[in-house]
C-alpha cells in the first residue's frame, strides 16, 4: 500500500465516523487496542525480546514493567539473520501460562498476514512460529499443560529479498491474530501479554559496494591489497572494511560519506523503519593511506562518495562567530559562568573550567570533556545573572568547522544535527517539550557509531537564539553582549573504555614496570607504568616519545582542534621504570623508544627484521619462506597455497601476523583448518648469540604457537640434531615455555631437566630473549631468566647427543594448534592468531657466525630520498618503507609508510630523518 493510499484512507474514515475498531482494522500494522493503552496486569511482564542467530543471541530490551504499556516500538533496534538460516525467536518474560509469537512481514505491505480458523493455521505466511495455537505449537507438536513462552526454531525463507523487515513478537494467550487476543476474559489485556515491533535486517552472505563521484585525476578507492578499484565489489557483510585511499599530487583526502542499507534511492524510513542512513568519516581516522569503514555500515548495499580537496584549501566556516573574538560584554559583572559538566547516565562527571575574562567569547581549547559513543550525557552549567536567557550546546560530529542546527517540525534536532541540546527555543527545549526562560539543557545522546576522536564542541549562553554564531544580527538591544552572554569553545574527548598501546623501541626493548609483560590495550585515564630494557650492557635509552590520545598518525590538528600532545621522557634510563600520568591515557598511546651502542658493548646487532612493510605485503623473502605440510602436529595445517600462505602469514600495522583459521579453499586439500609458518632455513641461519623477539597470542583452547630454532643440517635427523624451543604457550595456560629436545632428553630422559616455564599473561606482549653461547643456553621473559641449559662435561652424556648445539640453526615463526597430546584438540570455528612485532640477532666478535643474503642488518628499509622545499619535506622511496621524522628537539613530527613521492607538510626548522639533518625554510 502507497502512503498516498493510507492517506486517502485516512481521511475516508474521518469523513465518514467509522469506529474505533474499524479504524485499527485499516491502520498500518494494526493492534487490537490503542496504541498507547496502559497495561493492567503487570504480574506477567516482558523484559526483552530475542533472536538466536548465527549472530548469537540478539536482545531488544522492552522493559515493559517500567513503560506499563500493552504495546511497544523498538525501530530503532535492528536484529540480524542470514537468508536461509534456521534461527530462534525468544522471550525474557516473567510470569506463567501465555504463549510466545513472532512474525516478520516479508510482503511489506503494512500488515501481518496469517489465515487461520478455528481448527487451526491454514497458512502462516508472515506468522513464523509459535508455541502454541489449539493445543499445538508451528511445528505440529502437540502441546499438553503449561505451554512454552519460548516457539520453535523457524528458517528464514530462502527466496526472500535482502532488507529491512518489520518484526512482531507478542506474548499472548491461544491466538494467531498478530493484533492480539480480543476474547472476552482472556484477552490480551487481562493477560497481561505485550505487542513489540521491531526490524529485522535480512541479508545475503556479501554487501555490495559502489562508488560515485570519484575523479580519477584526484584520487580513487581500491580493496586494501590494492588488487582491484573498490567500485562494484561484493565485500564480506557485517565486517569490518579496510579500503585503501589512493590520493594524486596536487590533493588532500578529505572525508568519505557512507551510505548504507536497503533501496538507497528510495526513502530512508518507509512505514517507520529506516531503510538505510549516511554516515560520514573523516580522513584523519585513516593510518597509512588506508581507513576503515566499520562492520555496522557493511550492512547492506553501499555506497560510497569519497571527498577530495585542493591541497592548501579549508573546509567550513572556521567556527564563525557573528562578531570579532574580543567583543566584550556590556557589563561583565552581571552574569557569571564558572564551570560546564556533561554527566553520563552511570553518574559520571566530566567538567571544564570557564576561562576568566570579560569577553563573549571564551576560548578554552585547551580543555576537554570526555564521553563515549552512545553515552547518554546530560549537561550542567554554573551559571548565575539574567534568568531570561537560555543554554545552547554544539558538536561539529563532521569536523567541517562548521555547526549544523536543522530542527524538525516539532522543535527537536533532526538526526546529523549538531546542536545537540539547548534549554528553550521558541517555547520548547532540544526534547520537544514546553520550555521557558532556562539554562537547564535536557539530556543527548552521543551517536554509537561515531568515530573516536577530539571534536569541538561550543557552549552559548544566549537569549532566544539557536545560530551557534551568537545573535548579533538585529539591533543592538538584541545582540549577546547586550545580554552579556557567552561562547565558549572547548573539547569533547569520544574515546573508549580501553585505548590500543603502541610500542615502538628501535635498538632495545620497552616492557612492563618490574619486568613484566605489556598489554596491547590501556585503560581509559589509568596510570601506566613501563620501564625501557636494553637489549645487553652497553646500549643506552636516547630518546622515548610519548603520544598519546587520538588517530596518532594523523595530522595533530584539525580545523584547530587538537587530536594527540606529544612529549619526551626525561632522563630516561633502561632497567629504570617511568610512569605516564592518568590524564595522559587519554585514548591510544604509543610509546616510541631509541636505544643506541656506547662503544663499550660486546654483543652487536647482526640481523633484525622489524616486520615494518605494507599491510598485507608477505614476509621480507629475503629471510623467510613458508614451512612445508607434513605430518608432524605443528606442520600439518601449514598453507601450501599462494591464498592460504598471505591468509596466515603477512605484515600488518608493522607485525608479522601468524594465524590459524578454518580451510575454505579447496585447493588446499582435505585438512579442516590453514595455519601459518614461516622459517629462514637455507636463507639466513647462526650459531651462537642473543635471539629476542617482541610478540603475543591470543590464547584459546588449542592455542599452540612457537617462536623456536631447529638446525640447518638436519641430516641426523630428529631429535638427534636437536631443536630449541626459545618460547611457546599452549591453550588458555598464563605460562611460556622453554624447552631444548636431544636424542640424550628426549629419547634417553637424560640430562633432565629439559624445560622450563614462566607464569605470564599469555596475551601480552612479551619480550622473549635466547641467550645462546658455546656452552650455556639462557632463556629470559621481560628482562627475568626463566630457565638455563647447559653443555655438560660428561663425555658418555656428549657421545648420547646432549648438546648438538654448536652448529647453524636457522628460526621459525608459527601459529599452529594442537591435536590432544599436548595442548587440547584445536576449535575449528576459532581464528588463532599470534603477533610478532620484531625479531633481532647480536652477537659478540668472534664468536658465532650468520648465514644470510642480506648483506647488512634488515630493517625492511630501502633507497629514501629526502628533499626540503618550501613548506616541508618531500620523501621519495622506490619501495614501501616506515619513516620517522623528528624536529631538532627530537619529538617525532611525522610517522607513517612510505612508497613513491609524498610530502610531508612541515614549518620552518631543522628535523632529522634517517639520521640526517634537513632545514625547511
Amino acid at each position: 500500500m502507497t502512503n498516498h493510499l493510507r492517506t486517502a484512507i485516512a481521511t475516508f474514515i474521518m469523513a465518514t465516523a467509522m469506529t474505533p475498531a474499524m479504524v485499527l482494522a485499516q491502520s498500518t500494522y494494526p493492534v487490537n487496542f490503542d496504541e498507547n493503552e496502559a497495561s493492567s496486569n503487570l504480574l506477567r511482564h516482558t523484559n526483552a525480546v530475542q533472536l538466536t542467530s548465527s549472530y548469537g543471541t540478539q536482545k531488544v530490551e522492552v522493559n515493559q514493567k517500567k513503560e506499563k504499556r500493552m504495546y511497544i516500538k523498538r525501530l530503532d533496534d535492528c536484529l540480524r539473520a542470514k537468508i536461509g538460516e534456521t534461527v530462534t525467536a525468544g522471550f525474557d518474560w516473567s510470569g506463567t501460562w501465555m504463549c510466545g509469537y513472532a512474525y516478520i512481514d516479508f510482503g511489506k505491505d503494512g500488515s501481518y498476514d496469517v489465515d487461520y480458523d478455528d481448527n487451526g493455521v491454514n497458512a502462516m505466511k508472515d506468522l513464523m512460529t509459535y508455541s502454541m495455537y489449539k493445543n499445538k505449537d508451528s511445528k505440529g507438536a502437540t502441546v499438553s499443560g503449561e505451554p512454552s513462552i519460548n516457539p520453535p526454531s523457524f528458517t528464514i525463507p530462502s527466496d526472500v529479498k535482502p532488507g529491512i523487515y518489520r518484526m512482531r513478537y507478542k506474548v499472548d494467550w491461544d491466538c494467531v491474530d498478530p493484533g492480539g487476543n480480543t476474547l472476552s476474559g482472556n484477552d490480551i489485556k487481562k493477560n497481561g501479554g505485550v505487542i513489540v515491533d521491531t526490524r529485522i535486517n535480512v541479508h545475503g552472505e556479501t554487501a555490495h559496494v559502489t562508488v560515485k563521484g570519484t575523479d580519477p585525476l584526484k584520487g580513487t578507492l581500491s580493496l586494501a591489497d590494492y588488487s582491484a578499484e573498490l567500485n562494484n565489489q561484493d565485500v564480506e557483510f557485517g565486517k569490518d572494511l579496510t579500503i585503501a585511499v589512493n590520493v594524486k599530487d596536487g590533493y588532500n583526502f578529505s572525508s568519505l560519506s557512507i551510505k548504507h542499507g536497503y533501496c538507497l534511492d528510495g526513502e530512508a524510513v518507509v512505514d517507520g523503519l529506516r531503510q538505510w542512513q549516511e554516515n560520514t568519516i573523516m580522513a584523519y581516522t585513516a593510518k597509512d593511506d588506508k581507513i576503515t569503514i566499520p562492520a555496522s555500515y557493511i550492512d547492506g548495499d553501499v555506497e560510497i562518495t569519497v571527498n577530495f580537496a585542493a591541497e592548501g584549501t579549508t573546509s567550513g566556516d572556521n567556527y564563525a562567530l557573528n562578531f570579532e573574538k574580543d567583543l566584550a560584554q556590556m557589563n561583565p559583572t552581571a552574569n557569571s559562568l564558572t564551570e560546564f559538566s556533561i554527566t553520563n547516565k552511570a553518574g559520571k562527571k566530566s567538567a571544564i573550567a570557564i576561562p576568566e575574562g570579560t569577553t563573549v567569547y571564551r576560548d578554552a581549547l585547551t580543555k576537554e570533556v570526555n564521553a563515549k559513543p552512545g553515552d547518554v550525557l546530560t549537561p550542567g552549567i554554573t551559571f548565575t545573572g539574567n534568568t531570561e536567557l537560555g543554554a545552547y550546546l554544539y558538536i561539529d560530529y563532521n569536523q567541517d568547522a562548521a555547526f549544523t542546527t536543522p530542527l524538525d517540525e516539532t522543535g527537536k534536532p533532526v538526526v546529523g544535527s549538531e546542536i545537540v541540546s539547548f534549554s528553550s527555543y521558541k517555547g520548547k527545549n532540544s526534547n520537544g517539550e514546553a520550555a521557558g526562560a532556562t539554562t537547564a539543557m535536557p539530556s543527548f545522546t552521543i551517536p554509537e557509531d561515531l568515530p573516536t576522536g577530539v571534536y569541538r564542541a561550543r557552549l552559548k549562553i544566549d537569549k532566544e537564539n539557536i545560530d551557534p554564531a551568537g545573535d548579533y544580527n538585529a539591533s543592538d538591544a538584541l545582540h549577546i553582549n547586550h545580554y552579556n552572554g557567552y561562547i565558549v569553545d572547548f573539547l569533547l574527548n569520544i574515546h573508549n573504555d580501553k585505548g590500543s598501546l603502541d610500542i615502538d623501541a628501535r635498538g632495545g626493548h620497552i616492557v612492563g614496570n618490574g619486568n613484566s609483560g605489556v598489554s596491547e590495550t590501556v585503560e581509559f585515564g589509568s596510570q601506566l607504568s613501563l620501564m625501557p630494557l636494553a637489549p645487553a650492557a652497553g646500549y643506552n635509552v636516547k630518546s622515548i616519545a610519548v603520544r598519546h590520545g587520538h588517530n596518532l598518525d594523523g595530522e595533530q590538528f584539525v580545523n584547530g582542534n587538537r587530536q594527540w600532545n606529544e612529549y619526551e621522557v626525561s632522563d630516561a634510563k633502561a632497567g629504570e621504570g617511568f610512569t605516564i600520568d592518568a590524564a595522559n591515557v587519554n585514548g591510544d598511546v604509543r610509546v616510541s623508544a631509541k636505544f643506541e651502542a656506547d662503544g663499550t658493548e660486546e654483543y652487536k646487532l647482526r640481523f633484525a627484521d622489524e616486520f615494518d612493510g605494507k599491510d598485507y605485503s608477505l614476509p621480507d623473502a629475503d629471510v623467510w619462506h613458508n614451512s612445508t605440510r607434513e605430518s608432524p602436529t605443528w606442520k600439518r595445517f601449514t598453507a601450501q597455497t599462494a591464498e592460504g600462505q598471505q591468509k596466515t602469514a603477512f605484515i600488518r600495522d608493522g607485525k608479522l601476523v601468524t594465524r590459524c583459521i578454518k580451510n575454505t579453499i579447496a585447493e588446499e586439500g582435505d585438512v579442516e583448518m590453514i595455519s601459518g609458518a614461516i622459517e629462514s632455513s637455507d636463507k639466513m641461519y647462526f650459531t651462537y648469540g642473543r635471539v629476542e623477539g617482541r610478540l603475543r597470542t591470543t590464547p584459546h583452547v588449542g592455542n599452540f604457537p612457537a617462536f623456536w630454532l631447529m638446525p640447518q643440517d638436519n641430516s641426523a635427523g630428529w631429535p638427534n640434531a636437536g631443536e630449541i624451543d626459545i618460547w611457546e604457550q599452549i591453550d588458555t595456560e598464563n605460562k611460556t615455555y622453554h624447552t631444548v629436545h636431544t636424542h640424550c632428553t628426549y629419547d634417553l630422559h637424560l640430562a633432565l631437566p629439559n624445560s622450563g616455564s614462566t607464569h605470564t599473561n599469555a596475551a601480552d606482549y612479551h619480550v622473549i630473549t635466547l641467550d645462546w653461547t658455546p656452552t650455556l643456553l639462557t632463556w629470559y621473559v621481560d628482562g627475568t631468566k626463566a630457565f638455563s641449559y647447559a653443555k655438560t662435561k660428561q663425555s658418555h652424556l656428549l657421545e648420547k647427543g646432549q648438546w648438538p648445539y654448536d652448529k647453524p640453526f636457522y628460526l621459525i615463526l608459527n601459529q599452529s594448534v594442537g591435536n590432544g597430546s599436548w595442548a587440547k584438540n584445536c576449535d575449528v570455528n576459532f581464528e588463532y592468531e599470534t603477533l610478532f612485532d620484531y625479531v633481532r640477532l647480536y652477537q659478540k666478535d668472534g664468536e658465532g657466525d650468520i648465514t644470510s643474503a642480506v648483506k647488512d642488518v634488515k630493517t625492511n628499509g630501502s633507497a629514501l630520498d629526502v628533499y626540503a622545499q618550501q613548506g616541508g619535506l618531500l620523501l621519495v622511496a622506490p619501495e614501501a618503507q616506515k619513516v620517522d621524522v623528528y624536529s631538532i628537539s627530537g619529538t617525532r613530527v611525522f610517522s607513517g609508510l612510505v612508497q613513491g613521492n609524498r610530502f610531508v607538510s612541515l614549518s620552518k626548522g631543522v628535523y632529522v630523518v634517517a639520521g640526517k639533518k634537513i632545514v625547511v625554510k
